[in-house]
């Protein structure tokens, strides 16, 4: 992908959830089947004092308060690009009762994000990272995010994607890319714009990682694809859920 065109989808994304923040965090306030799933991958020890857990990507901070809702000490540190959502994540976690939440703003794309954050917490016990790869143009991108992630675990890393192209409501939702003034072959198989209609009518970029590129991106950063399952939406499937082990 021309470096042209992955800062333009970039941007469109930046300007979508610095606009739409408000609106997002309002249609993220249940909890997906999926991430309440997840909680079964947690790593559970009696001699741990508190399970650590860092979440790429955490949005509204709704990931803590599923949490909290298990009524075991934990350490969550929320890290995400939007400062208007980070915003939202403290005032929605000011009241847990049995962890403490911080939250700090990072660039995805930055080849060094993770740095501080290693030399700061070294590793955690579960790292997650559920709906931001899908909205990183070109692999490379994407590699640098799993690489990155695959710093800061001490054992488990679980990664989603939206699986919209399953889907034919929301392929016959897609916009063309003229719309944006980009041409059909600046996207790369898998790419899409999609409509946002709550409130706003606004537009995003999207792209798919099927189980295939989940695969190939474990591999290329050194781990094995160990389980994974299919939840969420109105049908059940939109989600890709994938868990990750070192390749021993």
């Amino acid at each position: 992908m021309k470096e042209a065109v992955r800062k333009r989808l970039l941007e469109l994304n930046q300007v979508f959830y610095a606009q739409m923040a408000t609106e997002f965090d309002q249609k993220r306030q249940g909890t997906p089947p999926g991430l309440d799933r997840l909680l079964e991958f947690l790593p559970r020890s009696e001699s741990q004092d508190r399970v650590s857990i860092f979440d790429a990507g955490c949005g509204n901070g709704r990931f803590a308060l599923i949490l909290d809702k298990l009524d075991i000490p934990f350490l969550y540190v929320g890290v995400d690009g939007s400062a208007q959502l980070l915003a939202l994540a403290e005032e929605n976690t000011q009241r847990l009762q049995n962890g403490q939440a911080r939250f700090i703003q990072k660039d995805f794309t930055d080849s060094e994000w993770s740095k501080q954050l290693v030399d700061e917490y070294a590793r955690f016990d579960f790292v997650l990272c559920t709906a931001v790869l899908h909205h990183l143009p070109s692999y490379p991108l994407r590699q640098n995010l799993v690489n990155q992630l695959s710093t800061l675990t001490r054992s488990r890393l679980a990664l989603s994607s939206w699986q919209f192209l399953t889907s034919e409501r929301f392929v016959k939702k897609c916009i063309p890319w003229t719309e944006i003034g980009l041409l059909d072959e600046d996207a790369e198989p898998g790419d899409a714009l999609l409509p946002w209609q709550h409130g706003q009518y606004m537009i995003r970029y999207v792209h798919q990682v099927d189980q295939g590129e989940f695969g190939q991106l474990a591999s290329d950063s050194g781990w094995v694809v160990v389980d994974s399952f299919r939840s969420d939406g109105r049908e059940g499937n939109l989600s890709l859920y994938v868990l990750l082990e070192p390749d021993r």
